[in-house]
């Protein structure tokens, strides 16, 4: 009852951002649990890419990571950190600003973790303090008609099929 309280206390837009989140972050864990990671990329028009498209807005990229924060902490169901980058990428475009989700391995011994985070620009929104000591491995932002810079290096592009988002070779320079 106490967090009920403390959401109805919260500004009309914090609450607004907060139920668009948890709305989001819903739609998010079901497609990527039905539907294989290309399909759920091609649904939220999500492609491989370097930097994400539009404006960096530091005080509106705070917001949209507070608002999926507090989601993700009282949603119903786990909240991974792969469900909050897209969420908050989704709310970065339909702001229309730059958002990015990033995907790092990070090897403890035998073991290989994973982490996703999001970033509107530069700006980081959601994970990017889990993010530390995990390598970059890949990056999303909303489907662009051409090759970007993939994470191989500076000016080494991906071959990729866009039609079908499958790798169709190696990096090339």
């Amino acid at each position: 009852m106490a967090a009920l309280s403390r959401f109805l206390a919260l500004p009309a837009d914090e609450r607004r951002r907060t139920c668009e989140a948890a709305l989001l972050l819903l739609v998010v864990r079901i497609a990527l649990a039905l539907l294989p990671l290309p399909w759920a990329l091609r649904l939220f028009g999500i492609a491989w890419a370097a930097m994400g498209n539009g404006r960096v807005d530091p005080d509106q990229a705070a917001l949209v990571g507070r608002a999926v924060a507090r989601a993700a902490r009282h949603v119903p169901f786990r909240a991974v950190c792969l469900q909050q980058a897209f969420a908050a990428f989704l709310m970065l475009r339909r702001r229309g600003l730059a958002g990015t989700v990033h995907f790092g391995l990070l090897r403890e011994g035998s073991e290989m973790k994973a982490h996703a985070w999001s970033r509107c620009g530069e700006v980081p929104v959601t994970g990017e303090a889990a993010a530390r000591g995990f390598t970059p491995i890949a990056a999303f932002d909303p489907d662009v008609p051409s090759y970007q810079t993939c994470s191989c290096g500076p000016g080494v592009t991906p071959r990729t099929n866009r039609s079908r988002l499958e790798d169709a070779g190696p990096c090339r320079p």
